[in-house]
């Protein structure tokens, strides 16, 4: 719901006593000056009675003066009071009529007048609370989105939001005929920083090494999440191994000049070229099923090393 921010100024003929003081008045004088112009041009004779005149000229005229009358005192200020209306509804809350400074004894038309700007008002003021209301609403919507995707300690994406993006990722491989790759990472020993130095030190592994992820990986492009614990992801869409095998290069070489406490990496990549759009789920739990074996055999080895694979 938008405010449209645009005002006008509307001008309404309040003043109905004015001018229905000079109808009437001209309705007076008027045939008084026909009958003086008859006489003076002869065509009516003294003794004649030309008052016979007003009452021809008030029925010839008739219809046009209760148009004018219509238009004075109704018609004209109906339809400013419905333009009024119109705009209020079309969101130009900032509307308002042209008033006179207010007194105590006004008029009915003038009252009617301010009785609707003071309607105006409290719509616009509605109007203005429910924008505020929707604004807090969808940033309220926003963060409970976030929260939903992310994950609270490092801010990488959460296992929950893996399941949408790989079946994304996985649908548009085969759609593209590209290869898709999923790298999966472990944090070696990490239980023993944790014995060691306490929680406070191991948060701290974990969000440095969700840190050098994001800083590996194309940004905008590459999916990096954490599933848990100390069990990491990255999604590489339209990625050959080959690509692959540098961003894990360099993931382990940053890695290993950091902070680490003793920890290492054992890391797992799998590269897959979706052929059967039949059974996406089936060939996204093979992908996942590969890269966890590889972390595996990495760690059967005693960790710190790297397992890739092509499906």
């Amino acid at each position: 719901m938008n405010t449209v921010a645009k005002s006008a100024k509307i001008q309404v003929n309040f003043k109905i006593r004015k001018h229905l003081f000079l109808v009437l008045l001209c309705l007076g004088i008027i045939p008084m000056m026909l009958i003086i112009l008859l006489y003076e041009h002869h065509v009516l004779k003294p003794g004649n009675n030309g008052l016979i005149l007003i009452p021809l000229f008030m029925l010839l005229s008739a219809r046009s003066i209760t148009t004018l009358l219509e238009y004075l005192l109704f018609k004209n200020n109906l339809l400013k009071i419905n333009e009024f209306a119109e705009r209020i509804k079309d969101g130009y809350f900032d509307t308002h009529f042209d008033l006179p400074m207010q007194k105590d004894e006004e008029n009915y038309l003038v009252q009617v007048l301010r009785s609707l700007e003071s309607l105006a008002r409290v719509i616009r003021g509605q109007n203005n609370m429910l924008i505020y209301n929707l604004k807090e609403t969808r940033s309220e919507a926003n963060m409970m989105k976030k929260l939903a995707e992310r994950d609270g300690l490092t801010g990488l994406f959460n296992r929950r939001y893996f399941d949408t993006v790989f079946q994304v990722e996985t649908e548009n491989a085969y759609r593209s005929g590209t290869p898709l790759t999923l790298i999966m990472v472990d944090c070696d020993k990490f239980k023993q920083v944790n014995d060691t130095y306490g929680h406070d030190t191991g948060d701290r592994v974990l969000k440095q090494l969700a840190l050098i992820m994001t800083e590996v990986i194309r940004n905008g492009r590459d999916v990096p999440f954490r599933f848990g614990g100390d069990e990491f992801g990255i999604i590489l869409p339209k990625t050959e191994l080959s690509a692959a095998e540098r961003v894990v290069s360099r993931l382990q070489e940053v890695y290993m000049t950091s902070e680490r406490h003793g920890t290492t990496l054992s890391i797992s990549a799998v590269s897959a070229v979706v052929t059967d759009g039949e059974v996406l789920q089936e060939q996204m739990k093979t992908i996942i099923k590969k890269a966890d074996d590889g972390i595996y055999k990495v760690k059967k080895r005693g960790g710190n090393g790297a397992e890739f694979a092509r499906i």
